[in-house]
């Protein structure tokens, strides 16, 4: 419960809609004990000095920091831990007495990560695939860690360059070596260890590896890739399928938070803890056997949605219209004319007591389905509720002409349309454990926020 003695936790960035930190931090202050709640604070272009001072001046305990402001911020900061100075970004706030000191627990929680892995960098040759900020932070844990060689391919040698130079310089030694992607081939046949450090292989790219031959692969004693979601990229598949051994970003993502909640609090979490968090988040992100319903109105773009999400997770597509059309031997049309609303409604709830007991499956469903009481709680127990939202004029211009939605064939659909999405969107967002917007968004960008994509966090 939020009360006077309550201390606030949280994250400066934009965009911040989809964040898991408040996840991991908020489970953290209830396991610990620690009267703390954490907020996403979405900050403006040009505006994040003003949310600096403003965060210290309303005595918020510490932040976090994400894209876009990890440099950025390090102008407003008191002090700056030697490691965020040396990687040149920092992702955490930690109030001291006349402002906020800057860390960089990326790095740190990718070393909690090897380490509980049982995985040693010390004189060991590592490859990195990629070349941005996410490479940077694994480039100077190799240095931390004293490994032999570090071999930095990306697609543009440019860039690789850039950031072997930076980390040779803190080196003093030629540590790191720049190449593009196909030097691979240029290398001997040793047991790599390889960071996974591109976007490549995220949602939408799921199929893809940055390197896809199967000859790199032989080469991967271990594989690590950054991305967390999907759990298994298709380069942690490569990487078994040669006989290494894979692990996503996830307990990653999980330590960084965590570095970061011990700088807060001056304390420590145990294993124990750290393990219940993890196990919260694979949840979360994992969910094998969670349905994922989607609602919304007419034209929303439920089916289309709904088919793109079934086969990024390897999930049945059930459109509950063409299931009722199926179970009754008629159009939905048909059903209105011939057996009226009500009778429609009532099969709506037999085919959700249905779906309830299936797994694995998007459910996409009717416009007017959230609007039964009995309906919005059934639709809860058949999986995680999305609304999709879309305007009326969206909605509009999507369905004009169309014969086939009984409730517009009126003399102004326009004014049909408007009318009804009034009175439904309370039900709508009622029902809803989330929202997304969909106007003039791609089905690409759409499924990626369903799915929490948090790549760029990192």
């Amino acid at each position: 419960m939020i009360q006077g003695t309550t201390k606030t936790l949280g994250l400066l960035g934009n965009p911040i809609q989809h964040t898991l930190s408040p996840l991991i931090h908020n489970q953290l202050s209830k396991l610990m004990g620690y009267d703390e709640i954490y907020v996403p604070f979405e900050v403006p272009e040009g505006e994040l000095q003003q949310a600096v001072e403003g965060a210290f001046s309303l005595q918020i305990l510490g932040l976090n920091v994400t894209v876009p402001y990890k440099q950025e911020v390090m102008a407003y900061l008191a002090a700056i831990d030697p490691i965020a100075k040396d990687i040149g970004a920092v992702n955490t706030l930690v109030r001291i007495p006349d402002g906020y000191k800057g860390y960089n627990t990326d790095v740190l929680g990718l070393q909690r990560q090897l380490r509980e892995d049982g995985i040693s960098l010390e004189g060991r040759e590592v490859i990195i695939l990629g070349a941005g900020g996410a490479s940077k932070a694994v480039a100077y844990l190799c240095y931390l860690e004293k490994a032999g060689k570090v071999h930095l391919l990306n697609r543009t040698l440019k860039k690789a360059e850039r950031l072997a130079d930076t980390i040779n310089e803190l080196a003093g030694e030629r540590l790191v070596v720049p190449g593009v992607l196909d030097e691979y081939k240029t290398l001997p046949n040793r047991n790599y260890i390889v960071f996974q450090a591109t976007s490549i292989g995220l949602p939408g790219t799921k199929e893809q590896a940055a390197i896809m031959e199967p000859e790199f692969y032989e080469k991967v004693q271990v594989g690590i890739d950054l991305i967390y979601n999907p759990a298994r990229t298709m380069f942690m598949q490569l990487v078994e399928h040669g006989g290494g051994r894979a692990y996503n970003g996830l307990k990653m993502l999980l330590y960084q938070g965590i570095c970061a909640y011990e700088f807060w609090n001056q304390c420590t979490v145990s294993d124990d803890l750290a393990k219940n968090v993890y196990q919260t988040l694979e949840a979360h992100l994992y969910p094998k056997e969670q349905n994922i319903v989607l609602t919304g109105f007419m034209g929303a773009g439920k089916t289309r949605i709904g088919r793109e999400l079934a086969a990024l997770l390897s999930f049945e597509f059930i459109d509950t219209d063409a299931y009722i059309e199926t179970k009754e031997g008629m159009t939905i049309s048909n059903i209105f004319a011939t057996k009226g609303e009500p009778y429609f409604r009532a099969l709506e709830v037999q085919v959700l007591q249905e779906l309830a007991k299936k797994k694995g499956v998007i459910i996409s469903t009717g416009g007017g389905m959230p609007l039964q009481t009995k309906n919005a709680a059934m639709l809860k127990e058949c999986g995680r509720v999305i609304y999709l939202q879309a305007s009326a004029e969206t909605i509009y211009q999507r369905l004009k002409g169309d014969t086939t939605r009984p409730l517009l064939q009126t003399n102004n659909p326009r004014e049909a349309i408007n009318q009804l999405l009034a009175e439904r969107e309370k039900a709508y967002s009622f029902v809803a454990d989330m929202a997304v917007t969909v106007d003039q968004k791609t089905v690409e960008q759409i499924t990626k926020e369903i799915l929490g994509n948090e790549a760029e966090e990192r």
